[in-house]
């Protein structure tokens, strides 16, 4: 404090109002600037998500539209199951896998697949419930003493 009074009036104010001048810099650079910076970087974080949420609402709409409009796929259930299942293990290239096909009443059957190939199992399978509209009950695999990919078969297909 003692040097500050040695200055001449003029060095005085030029002292004083260069430190309430550097002061407000470190203000200004230490604090301000980075909350103003983070400031800009989020509203524009906020705005990217508010149009990416626009966006979605759109769509979402459309989805719903489309979800209303669509129509559930007519299942060809007339026949009897058994000329149903035959059709399906022609189609899925099963039929010489098939070993035994025994009737289970009029609205059953009982199927038995040797060395069959599995995807294409699952695909029969698939194709009997949604397509055909039969329950698939008892149904064993079993892939013992096989290659890989094969897989035997026994299962029970009723009319739902």
């Amino acid at each position: 404090m003692n040097w500050y009074n040695t200055l001449s009036p003029r060095e005085r104010n030029l002292v004083f109002y260069g430190g309430i001048i550097a002061i407000l810099i470190l203000v200004w650079l230490l604090v301000i600037d980075p909350l103003y910076s983070n400031h800009k970087k989020y509203n524009k974080i906020i705005a990217s998500q508010k149009s990416t949420l626009q966006t979605m609402q759109k769509q979402s709409v459309e989805v719903k539209k489309l979800q209303q409009q669509a129509v559930k796929p007519v299942t060809s259930s007339s026949g009897n199951p058994q000329q149903l299942v035959e059709r399906s293990l022609q189609t899925w290239r099963l039929k010489p896998r098939l070993e035994r096909m025994q009737s289970q009443g009029a609205n059953g059957i009982r199927l038995t697949l040797k060395n069959a190939n599995a995807d294409r199992v699952v695909r029969f399978l698939s194709e009997l419930e949604s397509k055909y509209n039969l329950a698939i009950s008892n149904l064993i695999m079993s892939n013992a003493n096989k290659d890989t990919g094969y897989i035997d078969v026994r299962l029970t297909v009723k009319r739902n």
